[in-house]
């Protein structure tokens, strides 16, 4: 279970991490660090839009009053975030309070403030400290251990081999876990439900208000099947990065055509995009078994396996594209990384991911063939005119 806990929490360090150094520092201050060296906003200072910080030592003192997204080797906030927190790295202190939600991913993750809203944190070790307080659900994944002494407002899902609960949780726990402890003084004012080899352990002094449902389970033969399943989930989203970047890097104006073809037409897109997954093949093959067709079929047949290729690419850059929409100094790379994470967690999700990763190639298909049929368009009215 741990070594499932371990490649689950490294791929989400990945990605927090490239989702976070990608996007461009913005604010004033920001825009003077670079990554790689020691960062600090010190308590005087007031950052009165979002930050984006990335550094082998970060330190946020200051308020920040909107969004705040972190990076680097060892991030501690100590200031308030009247937004979203987003933070990736190896040690994460967070003391600071948060207005919005908190999501952090890293070795070590130490949360000693409030949380207004929802909380997901990732790590090693995960501690909520008696002086956390998440306002609404918090969940949590660990490959060693996480300790829950402040309160949670609403319910709490947690995946660890070791899971100690000291606190009040106002709705239900949801516990995958080899051992959890219910200390003196913990209160579950909902149900307990816990998977895994051994009943949980109810300390005297410790209340659960709801039903107490434990289920025994072979977590390791469970735990292969997550193994398995974010491990295709990690190689697909940096496949995908890698061959986005490059394209990014050669073709940047072309690939921003594609897009808004796709985003200013997208039912015709498709209805392009479906035409030709069917009919180009069927046309290729007719040209190859004739011997003057044969050069056009083969080229035909690369540019179609090439346009298949780069589908994804598309949809993933336009996705991200629309997520990061509010924020327009966001990067190319940035909207390609948030667009990425997405697409390859729906063509990879078990049932279902045949069917999004056929939109998927569906739609990045059709904007290629749609934008050049408007190019082609365009060009016989040139030459008409």
């Amino acid at each position: 279970m741990r070594k499932v806990l371990q490649i689950g929490i490294k791929t989400m360090i990945l990605m927090l991490a490239l989702l976070s150094a990608g996007i461009h520092l913005n604010s004033a201050y920001a825009a003077d660090q670079t990554t790689g060296r020691d960062i600090l906003v010190p308590q005087s200072r007031i950052i009165d839009d979002d930050l984006r910080v990335a550094g082998n030592s970060v330190l946020v003192a200051g308020h920040v009053n909107g969004e705040l997204a972190a990076a680097g080797g060892t991030i501690t906030v100590s200031g308030a975030v009247q937004q979203d927190l987003l933070a990736a790295g190896r040690n994460i202190t967070i003391t600071g309070p948060v207005g919005d939600n908190l999501r952090a991913a890293g070795a070590n993750v130490t949360v000693s403030a409030p949380v207004a809203r929802n909380t997901t944190l990732a790590g090693n070790t995960v501690v909520l400290t008696p002086t956390a307080n998440v306002g609404r659900n918090a969940s949590i994944l660990a490959g060693s251990s996480v300790q829950v002494q402040g309160r949670i407002k609403h319910n709490l899902d947690v995946s660890a081999p070791k899971v100690q609960l000291a606190s009040t949780v106002d709705g239900s726990v949801r516990a995958n876990t080899e051992q959890l402890t219910l200390l003196p003084g913990a209160l579950v004012r909902g149900n307990l439900v816990v998977y895994g080899p051994t009943p949980p352990h109810i300390s005297p002094g410790a209340t659960v208000i709801g039903r107490v449902d434990y289920h025994k389970a072979n977590l390791r033969e469970q735990n292969n099947s997550i193994a398995s399943w974010l491990k295709r989930w990690g190689l697909q989203f940096l496949s995908l990065l890698i061959l986005g970047s490059v394209l990014l890097w050669l073709a940047h104006p072309w690939v921003n055509r594609v897009v808004e073809t796709m985003a200013r037409q997208p039912g015709l897109a498709v209805a392009w995009g479906l035409l030709g997954l069917i009919l180009t093949p069927l046309l290729s093959i007719a040209l190859l078994v004739t011997f003057i067709g044969t050069p056009l079929g083969v080229l035909l047949l690369a540019l179609y396996s090439a346009g298949l290729l780069l589908a994804s690419v598309f949809v993933a850059y336009e996705l991200g594209r629309w997520l990061l929409r509010k924020r327009p100094q966001a990067s190319p790379y940035a909207n390609l990384a948030a667009g990425a994470l997405i697409v390859s967690f729906g063509t990879t999700l078990p049932g279902i991911g045949w069917l999004i990763l056929l939109i998927t190639l569906i739609s990045g298909l059709g904007a290629v063939m749609l934008w050049e049929g408007n190019l082609f368009s365009q060009w016989r009215k040139g030459i008409a005119v």
